[in-house]
């Protein structure tokens, strides 16, 4: 019986550990849950059998990812418009998927090294951890989302990120909660002494790092300007809206000619370029005039092979077009699966069926500098645009965060973009159609918000940089190769 209690017990920690794990992450920016939730289900991981660990791993997940992107329902439901049944149904099904990433990690954490010691703790630990964070961002497209990397964005464990980009970071601070779990399992002097310098000198020298500028200033600062339209998504895609759209973008624009950059949101012009050919050139004519580059969201259409891209296009001053690569399934393709013709016919999502952008794509020229293009879900891809690297001088991400209502989500992804900031070493412009736009600077630092779910223009100056961090040199090599010299290392009996 005494069993029996303390596995429901420690299953109900598991489940209440995942779920307060979001409050790491923006909006709320909760730091100690960062260490406290890892460092629990680590030690409940300590006093299991490796079919324990899988269950615990996998009740922890299931507490963090149904507390973290509850919002997935908003999209399906409010306004991907699923009955209320098949919309939870998806976002359960999300969900229990992505809690068996924690889970097959505990329960191998546990076969394959059952024994507590520094090796397990501050080895494998963390790089089983991180190894499967960049499976959940790899396996069928991708979800990485929360990783907790991003939850050290203000906190000086941030210093790793142009070395080793997000993925870095996680592994430090995994690391930390490894040594904490050390300090009350090992009960041995010298390992603990050992562990605990270790840990002093990841933070010192993560630290340190932060006053390493790896990049530097090039030409002069510009002058830019933000739109956010706030357009409702179910009125966004009325046949009916489309004037009225045109005609709010167009006011919010001539406010700001004396600005060199403009930027409207993802699909701020909902509908094709050729269905408002002279709207654009009358645009265009106004940019020139006043020696202006204007950044929009379109949709793209190839006719001759009938394919359609969510785009982003710069016309004015400097002409430029970017066809997103990496689209959201079910949002806008439908993946090839069994069930998702079926899933496809149940929902009824605007710009569900585009086609990706090429990988290799022209240089983005706007506002006179090179620059490396997103358009929304791209921004949580640590590697996205590294394509574009080390040309470009400035990030633009354009996103319709409508599509997640007044949720957490908006937040989220505008730490996802602070990261992309710092680990490249540039400015970044962050336009979106609620909230958050944000102008960011190459420390990963908000310089200027707009309010959400308000129109508002958010003006601002940003300078473009050129130069390269080691991320953005070395891409995943440096971090993957940690992973795998510590997993090597925690298999030799080296330190107890």
């Amino acid at each position: 019986m005494e069993i029996i209690k303390r596995n429901i017990a420690f299953n109900l920690l598991a489940i209440t550990a995942g779920a307060l794990m979001p409050l790491a992450f923006a909006p709320f920016h909760v730091y100690e849950i960062s260490i406290i939730s890892p460092t629990l289900i680590l030690a409940l991981w300590v006093y299991s059998t490796p079919r324990q660990a899988l269950l615990r791993g996998f009740l922890f997940g299931l507490g963090f990812f149904t507390i973290g992107i509850y919002w997935v329902y908003i999209s399906v439901h409010d306004y991907g418009n699923a009955a209320v049944f098949l919309a939870l149904l998806i976002t359960a099904l999300l969900i229990v998927i992505l809690a068996l990433f924690p889970a097959l990690q505990g329960y191998l954490l546990t076969k394959f090294f059952p024994k507590n010691n520094l090796r397990k703790f501050l080895l494998a630990f963390p790089a089983s951890w991180v190894l499967f964070e960049w499976l959940r961002g790899w396996i069928f497209t991708g979800f990485p989302w929360l990783f907790l990397g991003y939850s050290q964005i203000s906190h000086p464990l941030k210093g790793l990120a142009p070395i080793f980009g997000v993925y870095g970071v996680s592994f430090a601070a995994a690391l930390s909660c490894g040594v904490i779990v050390s300090a009350f399992t090992i009960r041995k002097i010298i390992p603990i002494t050992f562990a605990f310098v270790i840990l002093i000198f990841v933070w010192l020298s993560s630290g340190f790092l932060t006053q390493i500028n790896w990049t530097k200033t090039t030409g002069n600062p510009i002058e830019v300007s933000l739109i956010q339209g706030n357009i409702s998504q179910p009125v966004k895609w009325q046949a009916d809206s489309l004037s009225f759209i045109l005609l709010r973008y167009r006011n919010l624009t001539k406010k700001h000619w004396n600005s060199q950059l403009i930027v409207w949101p993802e699909a701020g012009i909902p509908a094709f370029r050729w269905q408002v050919q002279y709207y654009l050139e009358d645009l265009e004519k106004k940019a020139k005039q006043h020696h202006t580059t204007i950044v929009i969201g379109i949709l793209t259409e190839n006719r001759q092979t009938k394919q359609y891209y969510n785009s982003m296009l710069a016309f004015g001053e400097n002409h430029g077009l970017y066809l997103k690569r990496h689209l959201v399934p079910f949002g806008e393709y439908p993946p090839v699966f069994p069930i998702s013709g079926l899933v496809m016919s149940l929902l009824d999502i605007p710009m569900s069926n585009f086609s990706s952008g090429t990988k290799q794509q022209p240089y983005f020229i706007a506002g006179n500098i090179p620059v490396a293009p997103s358009i929304c879900y791209e921004v949580a891809y640590p590697s996205e645009v590294l394509s574009f690297l080390p040309h470009a001088q400035l990030l633009i991400n354009i996103s319709d965060d409508s599509w997640f209502g007044k949720s957490i989500a908006s937040a989220q992804q505008l730490e996802m973009a602070q990261m992309r900031s710092l680990e490249t070493g540039r400015y970044h412009l962050v336009s979106t159609n609620t909230g958050l736009t944000a102008i960011i600077n190459e420390k990963g630092e908000i310089l200027a918000q707009a309010p959400p779910y308000q129109e508002f223009v958010l003006n601002g100056t940003v300078q473009p940089m050129s130069g390269s961090t080691p991320w953005v040199r070395f891409g995943h090599y440096l971090w993957f190769l940690i992973v795998i010299l510590a997993i090597a290392v925690a298999k030799i009996k080296f330190i107890q």
